[in-house]
């Protein structure tokens, strides 16, 4: 699945690329129209908090305009897979549980004392987790992934990368709006609309709204229902102000709900329990597994036990850009609100063996944030100074529980002293409750000194102060624990008092405090060969924060809980880069090539026990490769691109990588080729044709863990769409199919809860397809 050797990695990049189609469209149209019809519009990104041609931003950067995002059909950011080679997505659960990797380096979102290793930022206000970022994102003007760390200008937990993402603002031109519906198989229907209202010549509002529901692709062998659907309802509104030609405010607030019945695995593999599993389903009057082929997408789940995830997210923002004269001055103040509660038949087998009774997993994080910017130039130095705070409140309240199954599954009566078993009631479990409050401050400055007109430094540096208290306690309903040390039932205490359901711990608990301090910084070279060839060479360091780990299994003597043993480290990467950019044949053709290395310290890495998620550090990992993005026109109408990355994610060989040592990264390709071809034509006098299709390749991976049985082989994944639009677009008829091929893989892999050798399997999307009617005004 590697490749290492004396082959470089741009040898190995270039020679693949020379036999691939042109890709990567990073078309976000921000010029006129050229004479030439065939030239591509000139990108502008604000990758580092200016607007720069993306030719001339020394930063690796897929940029997605307006018009391919429409193309695409993309409104939630885990569709950009299709679009963007180093990205990878996982979406094992729910909302909660989902994670974003960038060259093979994420966080999963499950323990959420973890902090994201990729920053999501959406208008300037950065989320709290990955899982919180994953929504409906309305209207868009562009989204910039922006890969390698970014500490310097975006703070903390950023040390593998961000996505930027900018919605559309209201505009002082006109009244103007659109309403959008859709419908596709397993019922889809969703309904979206938005409106631009000028109050007057220096004030605008905007309003846009969607509501969608959706079949689940699972069903239920123990109900009518179906599982895994989607429930979900958004609106924004946002408020531009600008009352002098030196003043701009923009007010915008937004609302998500989710109401689901999420979070399905299916059988992957049967180990030796699937048929006692079947039996005690059928004692219950239930079905258990069946069928052994998971791409069936029939699930089994308790009758009383329900799977459901509820999540409310809002947030409030306020942007001020004031011009001095001397400089510019920005302030984006915000504050976000997130709550999910989940209930979950977590075994996913139809026997009663472990649920979270209705809201039995209850999570929340509440953020205030604060960032001042001073930008301008002086001389030969375009200087840029900030600050940044924030003040963050984490919940996490999970309460998981043992059903009727759990003793039999191990064996019942011929296992366990009948003592044991008369102690034991169907919900006995344990709860674990954990409050942590964070604070983080900061001071940064990034500075770009133009030596002359073809060669320029990048000088940048940042101080965080990041202080966390934590309050952890348990409050465990476990009888059948006590009895079993009582009498010295050595399987019982085993099974019945594991960390995950001690009784030494209830009551118990314990509160900590935390303290780092971290300089961060960037220092990069640029050289303008010609105005359509530019190369870079960069060092960055990034940093990601250390924390807590929000779970019992955390600490080390049960019987005297002590929360410093929840406690990890800080984690830090030092990363060097080599670019080169350029545009071809009058812009007709372009192409970005990137080569990096990036080395992390105290590596932060979440483990699956089989129960529990816990937190690890580990001494050292490494990320490097290549990347190769070409955008090529080669005649009017028609639009090729192609991406094609090289990943080579792993933790090397070292006693403080513990059983790690030398293994691959989990949810890590080595390689990924995506393109997308979009051709638009006349259709008589006033119509138009768009025809897309865009095809993601990856090579095989681990979805979790080193075990063989949990690999994903490689596959390729084809979204297309055809639109056909009115007159200066005032209408549009889209037909459109995701997953067009129907290809069956697995999203992530897990040993199967209490079921020794037997795996259970979160799915990617089947193929979904259906017809959306647009009108704008």
């Amino acid at each position: 699945m590697t490749i290492r050797g004396s082959i470089s990695v741009s040898a190995l990049l270039l020679a693949a690329s020379l036999g691939a189609t042109p890709v990567l469209a990073q078309t976000a149209p921000q010029t006129p129209p050229q004479d030439n019809p065939t030239q591509l519009d000139e990108v502008i990104v604000t990758a580092t908090k200016r607007e720069e041609r993306l030719i001339d931003v020394p930063v690796a950067v897929t940029a997605i305009g307006s018009e391919q995002l429409q193309n695409s059909g993309v409104s939630d950011i885990r569709e950009l897979t299709g679009l963007a080679p180093s990205v990878q997505f996982q979406t094992p659960g729910g909302g909660a549980d989902s994670s974003i990797r960038i060259r093979g380096i994420g966080t999963t979102s499950t323990n959420p004392g973890l902090e994201s290793s990729v920053g999501v930022v959406i208008d300037g206000v950065t989320r709290a987790r990955t899982g919180v970022a994953l929504s409906e994102l309305g209207d868009l003007q562009r989204i910039e992934v922006l890969r390698g760390p970014q500490g310097t200008l975006f703070g903390r937990n950023t040390s593998s990368g961000l996505i930027n993402i900018v919605t559309r603002d209201p505009s002082f031109a006109g009244v103007e709006g659109r309403l959008e519906g859709t419908y596709g198989n397993y019922s889809d229907m969703r309904l979206a609309g938005a409106i631009n209202i000028p109050l007057s010549d220096n004030a605008a509002f905007r309003l846009e709204a969607s509501s969608e529901t959706r079949d689940g692709f699972y069903q239920d062998a123990n109900s009518a229902e179906t599982l895994d659907n989607l429930d979900r309802q958004f609106v924004r509104a946002k408020l531009r102000w600008e009352p002098s030609d030196t003043l701009s405010i923009r007010l915008s607030a937004d609302y998500t709900n989710r109401d689901e019945n999420c979070c399905v695995a299916v059988l992957a593999i049967a180990g030796p329990t699937y048929g006692l599993v079947n039996t005690l389903a059928g004692a219950h009057g239930d079905v258990g597994y069946t069928s052994t082929d998971p791409f069936d997408r029939e699930a089994s789940k308790s009758s009383n036990r329900q799977n459901q995830e509820d999540i409310v997210d809002w947030g409030l923002s306020a942007q001020a850009d004031w011009e001095l004269g001397f400089g510019t001055l920005t302030s984006i103040t915000a504050y976000r609100s997130w709550e999910a509660y989940r209930s979950q038949d977590f075994d996913h087998s139809g026997a009663d063996l472990g649920f979270f009774a209705p809201d039995g997993l209850h999570q929340s994080f509440d953020v205030f944030t604060q960032e001042l910017r001073l930008q301008g130039t002086a001389g030969m130095v375009d200087w840029l100074v900030g600050a940044y705070y924030s003040d963050e409140d984490v919940m996490n309240d999970s309460a998981y529980r043992m059903g009727a199954d759990y003793p039999l599954i191990y064996g019942g009566a011929a296992t366990f002293q009948a003592s044991t078993l008369a102690a034991f009631t169907p919900g006995d479990g344990a709860r674990g409750i954990g409050n942590q409050n964070g604070r983080d401050m900061s001071v940064f400055t990034h500075n770009i000194i133009n030596i002359t007109d073809q060669l320029s430094v990048t000088a940048g540096l940042r101080y965080t102060n990041n202080e966390k208290s934590i309050d952890f306690r348990g409050e465990n309903f476990n009888p059948a624990c006590d009895s079993a040390r009582a009498t010295g039932d050595a399987p019982g205490i085993t099974r019945f008092c594991a960390a995950f359901w001690d009784t030494r711990f209830n009551p118990a608990g314990d509160s900590h405090e935390r303290s780092e301090d971290a300089v961060t910084g960037t220092f990069n070279v640029s050289y303008e060969f010609l105005p359509t060839l530019t190369s870079y060479l960069s060092y960055s360091r990034g940093y990601k924060s250390g924390g807590y780990n929000f779970d019992r299994a955390g600490f080390t003597t049960p019987a005297t809980p002590n929360a410093a043993d929840l406690a990890f480290q800080e984690e830090t990467v030092d990363a060097y880069e080599f670019g080169l950019k350029g545009e071809f044949f009058d812009r007709t053709l372009t192409a970005n090539l990137a080569i990096f290395h990036q080395k992390f310290a105290g590596f932060q890495l979440i483990e699956y026990t089989g129960i529990n998620f816990v937190v690890r550090s580990l001494e050292e990992a490494i990320s490097e490769g290549a990347e190769l993005e070409i955008t090529w026109r080669p005649m009017p109408g028609l639009t090729l691109t192609n991406g094609l990355s090289y990943t080579d994610a792993y933790y090397p060989t070292s006693a403080g990588n513990s059983t790690y040592s030398g293994r691959e990264m989990e949810q890590s390709p080595d390689w990924v080729n995506v393109t997308s071809v979009t051709y638009e034509f006349p259709i008589g006098d006033q119509l138009t044709g768009v025809a897309y299709v865009d095809n993601r390749y990856s090579s095989e991976f681990y979805t979790g863990g080193f075990d063989p049985n949990r690999i994903q082989p490689s596959f390729s994944v084809t979204n297309a769409r055809f639109s056909l639009r009115g007159p200066d677009e005032s209408w549009a008829v889209d037909i459109w199919a995701r997953n067009l091929f129907d290809k069956d893989y697995y999203r992530r892999v897990i040993p199967a809860t209490f079921q020794a050798g037997s795996y259970s399997a979160f799915l990617g999307d089947p193929r979904t397809y259906g017809i959306t009617l647009r009108r704008t005004f």
